[in-house]
């Protein structure tokens, strides 16, 4: 399957119960239970019942007369985090189905829940096709006001014209390192940014990895290892991640980093996800998905409703393999699988003021709200951040520079586009009009064993 390769399931044959379809272990062909879990901060976790209770499981257990069984005691030394019971055998989750369902009231939790659990990692990429394109038409009004827009504007211009798409389409699946460490529940207050400006929501599903994934993983290792899925909310200051994008060069650094909220409900991926993208999550149209700010729904101009189901670049396959290629993942890391179009105020052009409320709902997903907070008293711009590098050109300066470039870009312009087409004819690449094989490792070295 080819990175570059955009994916979306067949629409589904009635339009009218797309958004009631549910996998079930008949249609999947698997024997895993599918479980809905949360974390509480006396109970451990807790798995929701055919009646809709939030069991404890740690209660259930205490509250067994009887010895416990194998699959029970397996149970009770994961009961306390949601990673470690979501990579348990089928037989140990099915046990805790049936332990869910035979708890007295006792048991039952109501309220009082917390994040289900602390990311090891977080990864956040950006699947969906329509937003991508959208986000780059929703940076022209941030990058016009906070005086980024030519270049931005030359930015995207070496984008598209770099060798290797000269040649061949070179694309894969773009995602950032978030931080892990500042993930909030439902519920929590959203910090203010101190250097932002431009405050922004995004609607996500994150999938939660439960067990390792090698370096060269196996379609087979990759679906073993998705454990669950979560609602997340991934704030994001534009007017810092339009500096960052233009001046700092290193991509997301600041413009992620203070908040990133997650849902309560931790659905097991057998529940909306197989192998191949089948499955609610992705079949059709998906799980309808929806933004509320201050009760308004916000979306985009159609007025239409968002979904799961819309074109992604890769497969969710695809993307977590690409995640693993050299670095391998480990239990507890946490993936982003991107925004659902229209569900960020970018690609409508809405931001979040200080005390609004957010509130997200994901189709079989839950729901995820949070207050956005009001900016710290030491509350700047992004651009007079002083770290010591100096004062920043001035105003007469800059205006040499563009005058400069105005007069000298032509005919450099000019000689770059010839000695392009000049390189995506002769350039000596994986593919080409005159390719030749890549050096392999082995020969590599050999030619170095030589040289000494």
């Amino acid at each position: 399957e080819k990175y570059s390769s955009t994916t979306r399931a067949p629409e589904p044959q009635t339009g009218a119960d797309w958004h009631t379809h549910r996998l079930t272990p008949t249609t999947l062909g698997v024997a895993r239970p599918m479980v809905r879990l949360r974390l509480h901060p006396s109970f451990g976790v807790c798995l929701r019942d055919q009646e809709q209770r939030w069991v404890s499981l740690e209660q259930a257990l205490a509250a067994k007369a009887a010895a416990l069984s194998a699959a029970e005691e397996e149970i009770k030394t994961s009961a306390g985090s949601v990673v470690a019971l979501l990579a348990c055998s089928p037989a140990v989750l099915e046990a805790a189905t049936e332990l869910a369902a035979a708890a007295s009231a006792s048991c039952v939790v109501e309220s009082g829940f917390v994040l289900p659990f602390q990311p090891r990692s977080f990864r956040d990429a950006g699947s969906y096709v329509q937003h991508m394109s959208q986000a780059v038409r929703g940076f022209v009004a941030v990058a016009g006001k906070e005086g980024h827009l030519l270049q931005m504007a030359l930015s995207q211009i070496g984008k598209s014209l770099r060798l290797p798409f000269g040649v061949n389409p070179a694309a894969r699946p773009g995602y950032y390192h978030g931080n892990p460490c500042t993930f909030i529940a439902d519920g929590d207050e959203a910090p203010w940014p101190s250097t932002c400006g431009w405050l922004d929501y995004e609607l996500e599903v994150a999938v939660l990895i439960t067990r390792p994934v090698s370096r060269e993983a196996t379609a087979a290792e990759v679906a073993a290892a998705l454990g669950g899925f979560v609602l997340i909310n991934d704030f994001s200051a534009r007017d810092v991640q339009a500096d960052e994008l233009v001046s700092v060069g290193f991509g997301f650094v600041k413009c992620k980093a203070a908040a990133t909220a997650m849902g309560l409900d931790v659905v097991s991926s057998d529940e909306l996800w197989a192998p191949g993208d089948r499955g609610s999550l992705f079949e059709g149209r998906g799980l309808r998905v929806e933004v509320k700010v201050n009760g308004e729904a916000w979306r985009g101009a159609g007025g239409e409703q968002s979904s799961t189901g819309m074109a992604r670049a890769c497969s969710l396959e695809a993307l977590v393999r690409y995640m693993a290629l050299d670095e391998g993942l480990q239990p507890g890391e946490l993936i982003g699988m991107g925004t659902v179009p229209n569900c960020c105020g970018l690609e409508i052009g809405r931001w979040l003021q200080p005390g609004d409320e957010v509130a997200l709902s994901a189709e079989g997903l839950g729901t995820l709200t949070n207050t956005v907070g009001h900016p710290p008293a030491t509350a700047q711009n992004f651009k007079e951040v002083d770290c010591g590098g100096g004062a920043p050109p001035g105003r007469l300066r800059t205006a040499l520079r563009c005058a400069l470039l105005a007069v000298a870009l032509p005919p450099l312009t000019f000689a770059l586009m010839v000695g392009g087409a000049l390189s995506a004819l002769l350039w000596r690449g994986p593919a080409g009009v005159l390719r030749s094989p890549a050096p392999t490792v082995p020969a590599i070295r050999r030619a170095a064993d030589k040289r000494r």
